[in-house]
């Protein structure tokens, strides 16, 4: 009994919130992509718009075993038609940098809001163990000493044909998957943004494909604190989300392809 009680005591006296930022980069070599095929104020308009997409505020509430990582809101800035021409890029959860997500590191299972084409799901399911390689390598970010991590996701068999790859939906290549992590130990939680954690400390920054998340200010055991799980949206399993998303993204792909163009604005949906 003193022992559970002890615990309960220690989870409740360690908390915090990491505040994050995140930003896109774009690398890919314009003869490497498709983007080289279209019109230059295409090609930047797009650019922008993936630029503006990716920057972005993120909270992670966490204690010893919970967390509740959250996007910061903002009202959108009004978009400057370009050749009578507009852009929306949307990053959605897709499980990685970018959904509301909720980590109950104990049972390891996650809650994650996440969207298609509008409609809402709550995936449910484990939490996925990363077999994170630490390097040795170490930098200060802010007062903390951070080490360095990497996990290589297992690269995905997929069947596309030539027209399909070439689709505008299709722009960011598919290249192998390397995620990078700085964590500190000087903040002993398994945790960090969105899905990550499973280090032996708080991950500060996270380098995923064109998007970087760095961690600019972390406030420990803050008042009126509070971990409310998600609760919008069907319930569905990881496997089966990532299955309907792509039957939907195929569907969507057939439409664009076979439309004749529309208003002149352009609508894509990146996943974060």
């Amino acid at each position: 009994a003193f022992a559970k009680a002890y615990t309960t005591q220690a989870q409740q006296d360690f908390t915090g919130i990491a505040h994050y930022q995140s930003k896109m980069t774009l690398k890919q070599s314009e003869d490497s992509t498709q983007m080289a095929k279209l019109d230059p104020a295409m090609r930047e308009m797009i650019e922008e718009a993936m630029k503006k997409a990716g920057e972005a505020e993120f909270t992670l509430k966490f204690n010893r075993t919970e967390s509740l990582y959250e996007k910061v809101q903002k009202l959108a800035a009004p978009k400057k038609p370009v050749n009578g021409m507009s852009m929306t890029i949307e990053m959605s959860g897709n499980g990685d940098t970018y959904g509301t997500t909720y980590k109950d590191l104990a049972s390891q299972t996650f809650l994650r809001e996440d969207n298609i084409q509008g409609k809402d799901f709550l995936i449910t399911d484990k939490i996925e163990k990363l077999d994170w390689k630490v390097t040795g390598e170490t930098k200060m970010i802010g007062k903390y000493t951070a080490m360095k991590a990497t996990y290589t996701f297992p690269k995905e068999e997929k069947e596309e044909s030539e027209e399909e790859s070439t689709s505008l939906l299709n722009m960011v290549d598919d290249k192998e998957h390397i995620v990078t992590a700085w964590f500190t130990m000087d903040i002993p939680i398994s945790n960090g943004p969105g899905i990550y954690q499973g280090l032996p400390g708080l991950i500060l920054e996270l380098n995923e494909g064109e998007v970087t998340i760095l961690c600019n200010k972390i406030e420990m055991n803050p008042e009126d604190f509070e971990i409310k799980k998600p609760k919008k949206g069907k319930k569905i399993s990881n496997q089966d989300f990532n299955e309907l998303q792509e039957k939907k993204q195929k569907e969507m792909q057939e439409r664009f392809k076979n439309s004749k163009g529309g208003n002149g604005a352009i609508f894509i949906e990146t996943r974060g």
